[in-house]
């Protein structure tokens, strides 16, 4: 008994010092070390603004994806719309008491100290989820004391500063799972083509089981399915969660006769419309950087009609081949076409092979200017030379409307006379100059309409000499080419460089009554959250009257239902349109640019180096066919009275002439031409004198215009009214 106060004293004392030293003194190595690492340490308030990378896609107008673009391959998936066996194998695994613990678990750590102790290595880590998020987002792997300090104690104060749910979130988000997928929802949809709230027990714990080694286990089946097997038997073991995920111990006998799921790994999408995605790519990156678009997650919705894309760049292809052969069986291999590569990689040697025929196709709305194909070659993966924007080649005769539209702008009607005889002109240097016909034939007298409807070269020059090659220039850079233009006479046929982008722009303003219209190609930009941050405005300038436009788009119109481009009418295009051929010398390229009211397209087809096409391949051939197919895409029914051009009767009026005498038509005359004519330039006013028998003696030696007395709008619908005639395209 006298022995037992002393006894009490000494247990009491003993229990002191265990609390002291399990308790006290790690508390104050845990605070010396806080104090002495804290100026050190992240400030968890960083992960407020935290944007991880993200996948950005981009859209075309009729809802297809693109392209995808990701530095890391992530999609942002919140924690609630996650399947509840992943979380569970998740827990299950990587750190069962992870939501008693703050931040670290020394119970844990206590035994994997014990385990690595007994098996004589490292069998067993002690970080848990919070820890291994503090690594990713803010350490390095290195393997040393300081770093797994800093690590720890980071967590920590993770744990203070958000909630268990926020921590789990940026977890499965934030983590690597092998294959270029960052978190859950990104390795869902590549591995087995789901959304991560899809993901079933045995499809969770193949997940789960990449996280330790990606790599090793993916390529490794018989690894990855041990892994998956023992993550399955912690889930039936777990009690986490037991009631939303099931897993049957029951089951588990049979589990190494379940399959290896994962599919066949998509490392990224191919680029659909290339030529498109990759001029929309740089364009971004010019106003947002060149990493903004790989990092931030964005959805970009584009103007592109993907299915005319497509059926255009089926039709074009098709034709490139179809030129190919062609170009094959007219030349031999000894022809310059024909030249050798330096080495075959396949074959272990050099091989011999045609060069390419290639094209491009440019289509936009008139009214809003959004772009709807865009084709910059034959093949993206060979060359990524844009030929709609970056190209500049002779346009030959498709240059030829601007041309008659400084004409018609500066007093010229489309039943004026030009003349299309041979003509000699001299040159600087002391050259001569001798142009030509196509056909090598010449017409004589013809109006300016017959002039742009058959592509007479000789007409055009002098029509360009009579209003001046630098008045012809004038015009073509207003209304929109913006490529250096040679002053001299053989502009007219189309001799100086322009880019595709640029001839559809100016010919859009034909249909769309003098407007001219910047192309658009992006409908809007989405942030991560869905907020708008940006949409393109469409830029819109009146460079032509309406009076000038129209009769412009009536004389194209001429081309199509009677020119060289009336191949569009037999191969099945019923719309009212517009358009003109091109062919430069030696054949080397084929345009073909036209409209309709809504749509304004073109087509170049040709070598790069400018290599021969060979004879006969005009822009009627060779071009326009793939055209017609898109405008015949676009069209997929016959016209209505909605798709006829809109006439501005303030500024034009129709009258019947007399195609002899260009005057006005009588009941005597033989041939009457419904024209167009422009009010505020000079009309015919007196009617056509000849009798129109084998006995006229009347002296009529040409068409040449030549009333140039104005005449009032009232004088000119009484004479239009008189001839009860009406009209328009």
């Amino acid at each position: 008994a006298v022995h037992r106060p002393f006894n009490y004293l000494y247990g009491l004392f003993l229990g002191a010092i265990g609390f002291f030293c399990g308790l006290i003194i790690p508390a104050i190595l845990l605070f010396v070390v806080y104090t002495l690492y804290s100026p050190e340490l992240p400030d968890p308030e960083i992960l407020e603004e935290y944007r991880p990378p993200l996948i950005s896609r981009m859209y075309s107008a009729d809802d297809v994806v693109l392209a995808e673009f990701a530095g890391e391959r992530r999609i942002w998936v919140s924690v609630n719309d996650v399947s509840p066996c992943f979380i569970k194998a998740l827990i299950s695994t990587e750190d069962k008491r992870f939501f008693k613990h703050w931040g670290i678990d020394p119970w844990r750590i206590l035994g994997a100290v014990v385990a690595n102790f007994r098996a004589g290595r490292r069998a067993q880590g002690a970080s848990t989820i919070t820890q291994q998020l503090a690594r990713g987002l803010f350490f390095t792997r290195e393997k040393i004391l300081t770093r797994k300090i800093k690590e720890a104690l980071t967590a920590i104060r993770l744990e203070h500063k958000y909630s268990k749910s926020e921590i789990l979130e940026l977890y499965i988000n934030q983590t690597y799972m092998g294959k270029g997928c960052y978190g859950v929802q990104s390795a869902a949809k590549n591995f087995f083509d789901k959304e991560a709230s899809e993901l079933g027990p045995e499809e969770s714990a193949l997940l789960v089981g990449l996280l330790r080694a990606p790599s090793a286990y993916l390529r490794n089946q018989e690894r990855a399915i041990r892994r998956r097997n023992t993550i399955l038997e912690l889930m039936a073991k777990s009690d986490f969660m037991k009631d939303t995920c099931i897993v049957c111990a029951e089951n588990l006998d049979s589990l190494e006769r379940i399959p290896f799921l994962v599919k066949e790994v998509k490392r990224g999408m191919e680029w659909k419309a290339p030529y498109f995605v990759d001029f929309v790519r740089r364009k971004i990156a010019k106003k947002y950087g060149e990493d903004w678009l790989y990092k931030q997650g964005v959805i970009v919705y584009t103007t592109l009609d993907y299915n005319l894309q497509k059926t255009v760049e089926e039709t074009l292809s098709h034709r490139l081949q179809q030129l190919q052969h062609r170009v094959e069986v007219l030349h031999h291999p000894d022809n310059p076409i024909y030249t050798t590569m330096v080495w075959d990689s396949t074959a272990q040697d050099s091989v011999h092979i045609w060069k390419q025929v290639n094209g491009a196709v440019f289509a936009i709305e008139n009214e809003t200017g959004r772009i709807l194909v865009m084709i910059g070659g034959k093949d993206f993966q060979q060359s990524q030379f844009n030929r709609v924007t970056q190209a500049i080649r002779q346009p030959g005769s498709a240059f030829k409307p601007f041309v008659y539209t400084a004409a018609i702008d500066k007093g010229w009607q489309p039943s004026d006379i030009i003349e299309d005889t041979p003509g000699i002109w001299d040159m600087m240097g002391g050259k001569i100059w001798r142009p030509q016909n196509y056909d090598h034939k010449y017409l004589g007298e013809i109006t300016l309409r017959e002039a742009l409807m058959h592509s007479r070269n000789l007409a055009s020059i002098r029509l360009c000499e009579m209003i001046g090659a630098r008045n012809v220039i004038k015009y073509a850079h207003k209304m929109g080419i913006t490529t250096f233009l040679d002053p001299v006479l053989s502009v007219a046929m189309g001799s100086s460089g322009v880019k595709l982008w640029d001839m559809v722009k100016a010919y859009s303003i034909f249909p769309n009554q003098g407007v001219k219209v910047e192309p658009v190609y992006i409908d809007k930009i989405l942030d991560s959250d869905g907020t708008v941050i940006m949409q393109q405005k469409t830029q819109k300038e009146e460079v032509l009257s309406k009076g000038t436009a129209y009769v412009m788009t009536s004389m194209l119109g001429s081309v199509i239902e009677h020119g060289t481009g009336y191949g569009a009418k037999r191969f099945g295009l019923l719309h009212p349109a517009g358009g003109k051929t091109g062919t430069t010398n030696e054949y080397t390229d084929a345009w073909f640019v036209g409209f309709t009211k809504k749509i304004t397209a073109g087509v170049r087809v040709g070598f790069d180096d400018l290599t021969s096409l060979g004879d006969g391949m005009t822009g009627s051939r060779a071009a326009l066919p793939t055209w017609t197919k898109l405008m015949l895409t676009y069209y997929p029914k016959g016209p209505t009275a909605a798709d006829s051009f809109d006439i501005p009767r303030s500024e034009v009026v129709f009258l019947d002439i007399c195609d002899e005498s260009g005057m006005l038509a009588t009941k005597r005359c033989k041939k009457i031409l419904h024209e167009v004519f422009l009010r505020k330039n000079p009309v015919p006013t007196k009617y056509c004198p000849l009798s129109h028998t084998d006995k006229d003696t009347t002296k009529t030696t040409t068409r040449r215009r030549t009333v140039q007395d104005s005449v009032s709008p009232a004088n000119i619908d009484q004479i239009n009214q008189k001839q009860h005639r009406k009209g328009g395209l």
